[in-house]
């Protein structure tokens, strides 16, 4: 393959056949079905339109969940450490916090980088879940915490919003990606399975996703300034 990679080695790691692979070199027809191109995209480390510029003009078929899926990993001690940190370093558009996904253990100096990206032009929005609303001490801990950490950053560009009640579900939008948490019951948080999609427009799980960001964003209540912490 021209970017140096063996097509026997790629098929391997996107589990089809190497004669899927070598078709696709040999045959410009050949094109493979969306999640499968998505994923052969990210190992490349490219725009899935370098490999397969109309892949999307090709589409003769309502979207389905496939083509969204890009991974789903059993907790979030399983997905690839160095994801987070990628996502939001080259965020373009926009980057969306919603709830407490742990990123601050994640990145290393996370508000510096939301910071930086806000400068740079790229809409940055966090909501943090008002620790007087939580359900248990714990919880109330933890989002004490984040608030202390994200608040300042409103005086810095990034839109701080505090939302005044419960979210079973965490999201991270960066551009059109989504990673989403949602709670499971009985199940601590951090083995709640952790799903990465693509956010297309009419996509059937993305949308489910989106519009309870949405929702949950026209209700939370935006900081102008440092909010105080409970001691």
């Amino acid at each position: 393959m021209s970017l140096g990679v063996l097509p026997a080695d790629f098929a391997e790691k996107l589990g089809v056949d190497p004669k899927t692979v070598e078709r696709w070199i040999s045959n410009a027809t050949r094109v493979p079905y969306p999640r499968i191109a998505y994923q052969a995209a990210r190992l490349l480390d490219v725009e899935v339109t370098y490999l397969w510029p109309d892949i999307h003009g090709r589409r003769t078929s309502q979207v389905s969940g496939d083509d969204e899926l890009t991974a789903c990993w059993p907790g979030r001690s399983s997905v690839p450490y160095a994801l987070w940190e990628r996502l939001l370093t080259d965020a373009q558009r926009r980057i969306v916090i919603m709830g407490d996904l742990g990123l601050p253990d994640l990145v290393p100096h996370l508000p510096d980088l939301l910071a930086r990206k806000a400068g740079e032009g790229v809409h940055v929005r966090v909501i943090v879940v008002d620790p007087t609303t939580t359900l248990n001490g714990i919880d109330g801990v933890r989002a004490q915490v984040a608030e202390a950490l994200y608040t300042p950053l409103a005086a810095h560009g990034v839109a701080v919003a505090r939302y005044p009640g419960h979210l079973s579900t965490t999201i991270l939008l960066v551009d059109d990606d989504l990673i989403v948490r949602t709670g499971i019951d009985g199940c601590p948080a951090a083995l709640a399975p952790v799903v990465h999609l693509r956010a297309l427009t009419n996509g059937p799980l993305s949308r489910v996703y989106l519009t309870s960001l949405d929702s949950v964003t026209e209700t939370a209540i935006p900081v102008t300034t440092p909010l105080a912490v409970a001691a």
